[in-house]
């Protein structure tokens, strides 16, 4: 009986240790492995984006920066959105800052990271949330909110190269 019990307790341990060791590969793969830069982590071009009290059809196009304000690779991007909200507002592009805490809570924060407001609208991200899994997330859409264009992730310089000349098109 002794041995038994003892076979049993070994093999729910191994149990237990696989589950353990399949819970980590899983993670690693998802969390650390994962391409920021992946299709699976922005709208597909072609998709609508619904965003309340947003009226798409002002003008043929708007960029729409879904950031958080405790986000790095946002705090890390700020330079970026420096040159790419003036070059938005040249290109007559307006631009919709998204942000899941308040409007007052993102229009402080962008304007202490010295951001210009001008042509910048706020919004928070409505409840039954956008089709993205993190920040900093850009979309490009037309007059219908149709997404043209999409990027997740911190840009390196080539793409916010390719985003700010997509904007300028």
């Amino acid at each position: 009986m002794i041995k038994w019990k003892s076979g049993l307790d070994v093999a729910a341990n191994v149990a237990i240790l696989c589950v353990c060791i399949l819970i980590g590969v899983i993670g690693v793969k998802k969390f650390l492995l994962s391409d920021p830069h992946s299709a699976n982590d922005m709208p597909k071009r072609g998709s609508q984006i619904e965003l309340s009290g947003v009226n798409w059809g002002r003008t043929e196009r708007t960029l729409v920066l879904v950031l958080s304000t405790h986000c790095h690779f946002c705090n890390d991007s700020i330079d970026f959105y420096r040159r790419l909200t003036p070059a938005a507002a040249a290109a007559k592009v307006p631009v919709v800052a998204v942000f899941p805490q308040s409007v007052d809570e993102a229009r402080a924060y962008w304007s202490n990271q010295n951001l210009p407001l001008t042509g910048v609208d706020f919004s928070k991200v409505p409840a039954e949330g956008l089709p993205i899994s993190g920040t900093p997330t850009l979309i490009l859409v037309d007059r219908k909110g149709v997404v043209l264009r999409a990027w997740a992730g911190k840009q390196p310089a080539s793409g916010e190269a390719e985003i700010i000349h997509a904007v300028q098109q």
